[in-house]
């Protein structure tokens, strides 16, 4: 089950990407961004409709909404903050530079709820294997930014070719 899970988290992984571009299309199309963070929302939630309705175990009580802590109820938060964050960089940095910064915020994030055990993590402290890990996909964040504004400070001719 883990391995099957693994195989998930880096599938929907490698569609973020993809759904950073559609949701900036969908953006453009509809001409507000926020428009477009709607729709997404809209469809996720008739997709987890349709999902609790085949595996329906009937509503939770009352007393389990009142017993979850108050910060539990910003993850629909941040998730609608996600989509609008990438709405709205997606089209100015591309998918290149919008996942390198997405991931390093998403290891550093990790270090930080891993090592003070925050939001109902195990508290495990920061081995020097995982600051290394992290100082490289720093190192990559840098160098992808880097590749990125030498692209396009490079002269173009008319027809879009780099002049040599």
């Amino acid at each position: 089950m883990k391995f099957i899970l693994m195989f998930l988290v880096f599938l929907f992984g490698a569609l973020q990407p993809f759904q950073a571009g559609m949701n900036a299309r969908m953006g453009a199309q509809l001409g507000d961004r926020f428009q477009a963070g709607f729709m997404n929302g809209f469809v996720n939630v008739c997709l987890l409709m349709l999902v609790l309705f085949v595996l329906w175990r009937g509503f939770p009580s009352l007393a389990a909404f009142r017993g979850a802590p108050w910060w539990a109820y910003l993850a629909g938060a941040i998730g609608a903050g996600i989509v609008v964050v990438q709405l709205s960089a997606a089209p100015v940095l591309g998918a290149g530079l919008l996942v390198c910064f997405f991931v390093a915020g998403q290891v550093f994030g990790s270090l930080t709820a891993d090592t003070f055990g925050l939001v109902g993590y195990t508290v495990r402290a920061p081995s020097l294997l995982r600051i290394a890990a992290f100082g490289l996909i720093v190192a990559g964040v840098v160098l992808a930014t880097l590749s990125n504004e030498s692209a396009s400070s490079e002269p173009e001719t008319s027809e879009g070719v780099v002049e040599s």
